[in-house]
């Protein structure tokens, strides 16, 4: 046996197995690596999607209230320069 790979014994439905043969162009094993390997990669983009809409939405608040606390000094600064402009 290859030592870079490991015997597993798994148990798959006739009908899953029946699949594996029909579009699997490698061996059964290549094949269910190349899946799994495949399926975990989109598990793991899934996850760090949902960590990053989190930290975005977590991070619009502390955005949103600093942009408030901007708001007052950035239309006094654009009333000037609008006012500059027209001289």
């Amino acid at each position: 046996m290859n030592k870079t790979r490991k015997r597993v014994n798994i148990t798959l439905p006739p009908k899953t197995l029946e699949l594996i043969n029909r579009v699997s162009k490698d061996s059964r094993s290549e094949f269910i690596n190349k899946a799994v390997k495949l399926y975990a990669s989109r598990l793991e983009r899934t996850r760090l999607k949902q960590k990053l809409k989190q930290a975005y939405l977590e991070r619009a608040k502390e955005d949103l209230t600093i942009a408030q606390e901007w708001e007052p000094i950035e239309r006094e600064l654009w009333e000037k320069l609008g006012k500059e402009e027209r001289f």
